[in-house]
């Protein structure tokens, strides 16, 4: 797959799914094989081994045996959406996130990833079959006017970070914060500065206008 998404906005896998767990066994093997007679806390190890290592290939195979294993198991179907979306491989991961949107058309966490799929593929919300459509916020004249109130003439310098945050707090968003800085960039009332290193945030402001 050549997309990529310019960033997950979504749950930062795969620290957040591994924390809070045990530490992850060292004595499996590279590349393991896998077991029918595996107890449960063997296959945890090995998921977590598995992220921590982000082998999404090898997790693909383990969560596609065990939905064969067991067809109505949807944690194992979320499982195995969630590999295939950061194995870049969108579309299998739509198809299997309409499944489990069928029958669980609130739930927010599957609405987010359904989201950055969609993002990272290049497509928008009127791309997928919603059961219940969510409200959507796009990039228009309404989010740069938002962003200009909230910085305010005279205001410091705000990170394009926390920007977008502000945001991204209020609604499913049909944008990236890569996709608000180019449009504020562009934007003449804005000031954008970027770090001269590349883990820095760009900040923004409200360009001062020459006096008189």
């Amino acid at each position: 797959m050549s997309h990529k998404p310019i960033k997950n906005n979504i749950i930062r896998f795969p620290v957040e799914r591994i924390k809070n767990r045990r530490q992850t066994s060292h004595d499996l093997p590279e590349t393991p094989e896998i077991h029918d007679e595996w107890n449960d806390d063997e296959y945890m190890d090995l998921e977590d081994k598995l992220w921590a290592k982000e082998n999404f290939e090898e997790l693909i195979r383990l969560y596609s045996k065990q939905l064969t294993d067991s067809h109505d198991d949807d944690f194992a179907r979320f499982s195995l959406a969630q590999a295939y979306f950061f194995n870049d491989d969108y579309e299998k991961a739509l198809n299997l996130f309409h499944d489990l949107h069928t029958k669980s058309p609130d739930d927010v966490e599957l609405i987010y990833f359904i989201v950055e799929a969609l993002l990272a593929s290049g497509k928008t919300d009127k791309d997928f079959d919603w059961v219940a459509k969510p409200d959507f916020l796009h990039l228009n004249k309404k989010v740069i006017s938002a962003c200009y109130n909230m910085l305010k003439p005279g205001y410091k310098a705000c990170s394009i970070d926390h920007l977008y945050n502000i945001f991204y707090e209020q609604d499913y968003l049909m944008f990236t914060e890569d996709q608000l800085l180019a449009v504020l960039e562009r934007d003449s009332r804005f000031l954008v500065t970027r770090p001269s290193d590349s883990e820095g945030q760009a900040e923004v402001e409200i360009a001062r206008r020459p006096a008189g």
